[in-house]
């Protein structure tokens, strides 16, 4: 019984080891442009400062039906540079991590006038920022079914 419930313990926590994995591409960047992107293993970035994945739809409407879209993803940005606290009389450089987005896709506001619109999305769970879902984490589920049928 001690084993089964070290399995179940370890499952829980085995993503929480892990940092979270997103797709990153930026269309002014040479080296990782969204041109080509393929959903291969040089677009995944580890996002130490996140808990959530963006991306970025841009879109410039030249009239007569002709539409440029740019497309950017990547770590949310959830943490201030510089931030410091007082902890037993010294301060010390932190790096928390802000909740400040919600699990959702919505267009810029400030784009009503102009002719580009933006879609900002942000989504939690790894690699979620690529166009396909997939379930990626087959190792808990594995562990899991195996913990089940041992139960049984």
């Amino acid at each position: 019984m001690d084993l089964v419930a070290s399995m179940l313990t370890f499952t829980m926590f085995w993503k929480l080891s892990w940092g979270l994995q997103c797709y990153t591409c930026d269309p002014e960047h040479v080296f990782q442009t969204c041109l080509k992107f393929d959903y291969s293993h040089k677009y995944i970035t580890q996002c130490e400062k996140s808990t959530m994945c963006f991306k970025r739809i841009t879109s410039l409407d030249f009239g007569d039906g002709l539409t440029s879209h740019t497309v950017s993803r990547g770590c949310a940005p959830q943490t201030t540079s510089g931030e410091q606290k007082k902890v037993n009389g010294k301060w010390y450089v932190v790096k928390d991590i802000y909740e400040v987005y919600d699990e959702t896709c919505s267009e810029d506001p400030s784009d009503a006038e102009r002719s580009t619109k933006t879609i900002h999305c942000y989504c939690r769970g790894e690699l979620c920022n690529g166009a396909h879902k997939i379930f990626r984490n087959v190792l808990a589920i594995t562990a899991m079914a195996v913990t089940l049928i041992v139960l049984s």
